[in-house]
């Protein structure tokens, strides 16, 4: 039940590749750093480096891969002079560019990679996508390159990745997670989500804040928002038919709320992507 909610998730969620190379290099002495707004992959080909987070220090070896999550504070360097060959690719992965679905997982800082020769050629073919001709064609290459690393990233070691405390109150709370960003049209309300849950309306807001970073309500209306901006941008319905969609009574209070997160409008938002005919 718990792996349906989560595949489920996981099935809705955008993975966005915000920077990639592959770099050698034979000094490297990065200390305390934090990485704010994204995550980190990095796999050593050859060489050898040492990653430091919190007290415990990490033996990097080929054919390792260092994950970095936001707001963890890291040391990366190098105690030799011999050349060592990074891959490394910054993204995000979450759902409707709000619900970071990555947490739901408990993905170690440094783990081998079984497969290396696989992600390997997958990940120089990726690099020919900078490339590559073909603006339409290469983006979706791109894309379908960047899914399968993430593929071979996970399920190569698959061992060393665990689901997330699998108790029954974890469970439920999975399940508002997904009714939320399943049903962006939906009126939902904190005492309502707490009587599904039987639990107190204090309680729910805490503990979903607790695991997911926001409360329910607040989440809720960030997914209309940008569910609303993906609408927007495809310029298929307009206002009226938008603001009804995802369940707003009246096109005021959407508007409201619309600009409330934007700093605009519907009207001049949708204007940003209206093509010149």
């Amino acid at each position: 039940m718990k792996d349906d909610i989560l595949s489920s998730l996981l099935e809705t969620a955008e993975l966005k590749i915000l920077t990639f190379d592959i770099h050698h290099r034979k000094e490297m002495n990065y200390r305390k750093n934090i990485i704010k707004e994204f995550y980190m992959m990095t796999y050593v080909r050859k060489g050898s480096a040492k990653l430091r987070v919190q007290k415990q220090i990490y033996d990097i070896d080929p054919g390792t891969v260092i994950f970095i999550p936001p707001h963890l504070e890291y040391d990366q360097y190098k105690d030799n002079d011999e050349e060592t060959e990074f891959l490394w690719w910054n993204f995000t992965y979450k759902i409707q560019n709000v619900v970071d679905v990555l947490p739901l997982l408990q993905i170690p800082y440094i783990y081998p990679l079984k497969n290396h020769k696989k992600f390997e050629a997958v990940f120089d073919e990726f690099m020919l996508t900078r490339t590559q001709a073909g603006y339409i064609s290469n983006i979706i290459l791109q894309k379908a390159k960047a899914l399968e690393l993430l593929y071979l990233l996970l399920d190569n070691a698959f061992e060393n990745v665990h689901v997330v405390d699998t108790g029954k109150r974890s469970q439920s709370f999975l399940s508002i997670l997904l009714k939320i960003v399943s049903q962006p049209e939906a009126s939902l309300s904190l005492p309502g989500l707490a009587k599904e849950l039987h639990m107190n309306p204090t309680y729910v807001s805490n503990h979903f804040k607790k695991m997911f970073g926001k409360s329910p309500i607040l989440l809720h209306r960030e997914i209309k928002i940008e569910k609303a901006k993906s609408l927007l941008k495809i310029q298929e319905m307009n206002i009226t038919e938008i603001s009804a969609s995802l369940g707003f009574n009246d096109i005021q209070t959407f508007t409201r709320l619309f600009k409330k997160y934007t700093g605009i409008s519907p009207s001049q938002y949708k204007g940003l992507f209206k093509k010149d005919l």
